[in-house]
């Protein structure tokens, strides 16, 4: 068991996504094919970059920000991720060294944690995946029933704003254009589900060997071995000690807890800024509903205070009715259970960000004594 075979579906995500993130510890390159597949894979993304980025400009700007900001975003976060990792392809190599030096002992106990350590992420990560390359593939057909009904297309009528040519366009380049959206957005997110997965990856190692180092010092306590001896012979024909023998164990243990200890230090230094990234995208996409929620309810203020009073009855009746309709309650969520409204939604982010930050201090600090 080492750390490329230990997760099959970290394995089969880096190679699939084209990440190519390291895998051993001896700095061996990939096959030629997988190369040129990921090289390929690269190309069209940069493609659907560089046709996004003038889209959005483009478009009307509701368009641009609904469609187009968060594919740049997710797709900054990706390349930010990858690059993280390759510029400190040393320290993963490092890493993947200690990994297999630990995982290649022989130890039942070991071997059963950490198998089911990785996994109780297993599932999760297929559903991620599958659901999330279904519903962009879905949401990506839509434009392709405008073929039945226009002759000519223009940029506002892609799902995503991009710009292949000057408006208007014929029909085969609008679904060609539709295509490679649709190809580039399925590969932009199996890239993120596979930088996700091998982070995800790293941190159920390490999470395994805390638990090892739990139920490992739990069976020393539990003198099993010396009951056992203690019924086969006399107790003063024992081979060893009681307190010798569990003072060699923790001495064991506690150079593997030193070993992990390192782990997650070198663990820290590497995945840390992408950690914030993470945090800071999150805090835009909420900044981005946050501000969608605040404009669904505003609109009537601008033109309550201009002069709809003078207007006839019917005109004043209906204007009532939007500000009514404008106090009605804003749902977020599909389940009623967990709605939210614009008050309860201020509360959680709240409440989400002082939690947020608690538990980063807590970490900091924590980490700053080693």
């Amino acid at each position: 068991m080492d750390f490329q075979n230990v997760n099959s579906l970290n394995y089969r995500l880096n190679m699939v996504s084209g990440n190519l993130l390291p895998m051993t510890a001896d700095n061996s390159s990939f096959p030629i094919f997988w190369k040129m597949y990921s090289t390929l894979i690269w190309l069209l993304e940069i493609l659907q970059t560089c046709v996004l980025i003038p889209g959005c400009l483009f478009v009307p700007k509701k368009k641009a920000l609904k469609d187009g900001v968060i594919g740049i975003v997710v797709g900054m976060e990706v390349i930010c991720t990858i690059i993280r990792i390759c510029k400190y392809r040393g320290l993963v190599q490092q890493l993947i060294q200690k990994f297999n030096d630990i995982l290649r002992v022989e130890d039942k106990m070991m071997r059963n944690i950490v198998t089911e350590t990785i996994k109780s992420m297993e599932i999760p990560l297929k559903f991620y995946w599958s659901a999330g390359v279904i519903s962009i593939i879905i949401w990506s057909s839509e434009p392709f029933m405008l073929v039945f009904r226009k002759n000519s297309f223009f940029y506002v009528d892609y799902k995503m704003p991009v710009v292949y040519t000057k408006e208007p366009f014929t029909t085969s380049i609008f679904v060609v254009g539709n295509v490679i959206a649709m190809i580039s957005s399925a590969y932009i997110f199996t890239k993120k589900v596979g930088a996700d997965s091998y982070i995800i990856n790293l941190l159920l190692l390490i999470t395994a060997q805390y638990k090892y180092i739990a139920l490992k010092l739990s069976t020393i306590f539990q003198d099993k071995l010396l009951q056992n001896d203690h019924r086969k012979f006399d107790t003063a024909k024992c081979h060893f000690n009681k307190d010798d023998y569990a003072e060699k164990e923790i001495k064991i243990l506690c150079q593997h807890h030193n070993t992990v200890i390192q782990l997650m230090l070198m663990l820290r230094k590497l995945l840390s800024p992408n950690i914030s990234l993470i945090y800071l995208i999150s805090i835009f996409r909420f900044c981005c509903i946050s501000i969608m929620v605040i404009s669904s309810v505003n609109i009537t203020d601008y033109a309550f205070h201009e002069k709809w009073y003078q207007y006839g009855k019917n005109i004043k009746h209906t204007f009532m009715f939007l500000i009514m309709a404008n106090n009605l309650e804003i749902k977020l969520s599909t389940f009623e259970k967990y709605n939210l409204s614009l008050s309860s939604f201020m509360m959680v982010s709240f409440k989400f960000s002082f939690h947020i930050s608690l538990i980063y201090l807590i970490f900091y600090l924590y980490f700053k004594t080693f």
